[in-house]
C-alpha cells in the first residue's frame, strides 16, 4: 500500500516535470506577424477578438490607445490609437506617447 502510493508520487512528480518542460519550448509570438492583424479601420472590440485585452491603456478613459507588450517580460511594446468612434487610425512598434496622438490628430 505504501510503494503503491510512493509510485503514484513519483509519477506526479514525472508528469508535473515533464508539462513544466514542454510550456519552455512555446515560442514567443512573431510581434510584427500578430501586429499585421490590424487594420486601420477596425474596431476595438475586433482589434481585441485578434490579439486578445491590451496590455496597457492610455489616453482618456483608456479608450485612444492601446498597448500590447512582447517579448520578454512585454519590453517590446506595439501602440494602437483610436479615435472617437473607437476606430482605429494608426499603430506603430513604440509606446503610447502624446506627441503621436497630436499627430494623428486625437489632441
Amino acid at each position: 500500500m505504501i510503494q503503491s502510493k510512493a509510485c503514484l508520487a513519483w509519477a506526479l512528480v514525472c508528469v508535473v516535470l515533464g508539462l513544466n518542460g514542454c510550456a519552455a519550448f512555446i515560442p514567443d509570438p512573431n510581434p510584427t506577424e500578430f501586429m499585421s492583424r490590424v487594420k486601420i479601420g477596425m474596431t476595438r472590440a475586433d482589434v481585441e477578438d485578434r490579439l486578445g485585452p491590451p496590455d496597457g491603456n492610455w489616453g482618456p478613459w483608456h479608450s485612444q490607445c492601446t498597448e500590447y507588450g512582447f517579448g520578454k517580460h512585454g519590453a517590446d511594446r506595439y501602440a494602437v490609437y483610436y479615435n472617437n468612434q473607437s476606430r482605429v487610425v494608426f499603430t506603430e512598434h513604440a509606446n503610447c506617447n502624446v506627441e503621436r496622438a497630436k499627430e494623428v490628430g486625437l489632441r
